[in-house]
């Protein structure tokens, strides 16, 4: 069954979260690559859709453009890279699941200059030093990720992101969020999913006073809110997103 634990801030085990990516990201014959990592296993045209409609939304923040850089902490299969790749943007993508990784190399194999490898979040500094990846970026985007770290990792990660940041940086954070209240799910088993997932949906004004204090000394927030206005299909919690961008020097 599992725990479903409301309000109370508790811990998740790390090793239940890679056991979930890492058997998601060995599946073949998947209706879409986007269900590795967007998940909608019975709607695929739905993880299709949210794909687009969610780079539609946040490509007018993003710096684009031979010359240009991003960050992507927790880049899954890559789907970022589809976006910056293209427009001559040299893309990094780092994910803890090596399984999506290999992911990721199959889906961009056609671009030579990007940079995928393993690494976990809350050890992303020293993992960007180990593979002689060096700042400034002028993208960089956590998206989904926060979610699967206890508290004193997702601070510690969050206040590292501006030694990364050139000026004029955009940071894109989305997580899925509770609406109203933190929830947490240890090894719940998901009926859509077929698999026991593990999660701390922190509510919106929790990451709001986070990501203010942070980031706003050196940033503004340029756009917040949910991510899609249709194709919701839960009840307590919504995919949320926050654009900042670091103020030039």
């Amino acid at each position: 069954m599992g725990d479903r634990i409301e309000k109370e801030r508790v811990s998740v085990a790390y090793g239940d979260i890679g056991d979930f990516f890492e058997e998601r990201s060995a599946r073949d014959g998947v209706k879409s690559k986007y269900n590795y990592v967007l998940f909608q296993d019975d709607n695929p045209e739905l993880a299709e859709k949210r794909d687009a409609w969610e780079k539609e939304k946040i490509a007018p923040y993003l710096s684009v453009g031979a010359g240009k850089s991003a960050l992507d902490l927790g880049c899954g299969i890559g789907r970022w890279g589809e976006f910056f790749l293209p427009r001559g943007v040299r893309y990094v993508g780092m994910d803890g699941s090596a399984g999506m990784v290999r992911r990721g190399e199959e889906n961009l194999a056609e671009y030579p200059d990007k940079k995928l490898f393993q690494g976990y979040l809350q050890d992303f500094t020293r993992r960007l030093a180990e593979e002689g990846i060096e700042g400034p970026f002028d993208n960089i985007l956590v998206n989904g990720v926060f979610m699967y770290l206890n508290d004193d990792d997702f601070q510690s990660s969050l206040h590292s992101l501006l030694k990364y940041a050139a000026p004029s940086c955009t940071i894109y954070l989305k997580e899925s969020m509770g609406e109203s209240e933190r929830l947490t799910l240890r090894k719940v088993q998901s009926e859509a999913l077929k698999q026991e997932y593990t999660a701390i949906y922190r509510s919106v004004e929790e990451y709001r006073k986070a990501f203010k204090e942070a980031l706003l000394s050196q940033c503004e927030c340029l756009a917040s809110g949910p991510l899609f206005e249709e194709g919701r299909n839960r009840k307590e919690t919504l995919d949320y997103f926050f654009v900042y961008r670091r103020l030039a020097e």
